[in-house]
């Protein structure tokens, strides 16, 4: 039976090759609050698990409207879960939100911070995670 992570997106997930740890985090609009216990169960499943090498996580943040407290709690969440990631993918927020949570990682002293990318295109950020080279101009 496959496993699905509280997100509900398939843990692992196998793309050309390579594995990656799908969150779904898209599709929450204004709803903060259901979204701020999706975030906690999620985090909990993966400091729970086993990942040699550490994760390739990729996180799907479409339509979603970020209050700046929003914000604060998912940089607080990739800080607490970097030790069990080696690489990670932002879709779907807009740039300005994508540097809000990366000025607040370096402010939190995570190590992950610079090895975050923001990508517009899905499918090119997880060629990217499973280490499929791409040229300029695929991320934003």
């Amino acid at each position: 039976m496959l496993k699905k992570s509280p997100s509900g997106s398939l843990c692992p997930y196998y793309y050309r090759g390579g594995e990656l740890h799908p969150l779904h985090y898209g599709s929450y609009h204004d709803d903060m609050d259901k979204l701020s216990r999706v975030i906690d169960a999620e985090e909990v499943f993966i400091l729970s698990t086993s990942s040699p090498g550490g994760r390739h996580v990729w996180i799907d943040l479409y339509e979603n409207n970020f209050t700046d407290s929003m914000i604060i709690k998912l940089s607080q969440h990739i800080v607490n879960i970097s030790p069990k990631v080696s690489k990670m993918a932002l879709v779907g927020c807009s740039k300005k939100v994508f540097n809000k949570i990366i000025k607040q990682l370096y402010d939190m002293d995570c190590n992950l911070a610079g090895q975050i990318k923001l990508f517009d295109d899905p499918e090119i950020s997880k060629d990217w995670l499973v280490g499929r080279t791409c040229s300029k101009g695929w991320e934003r």
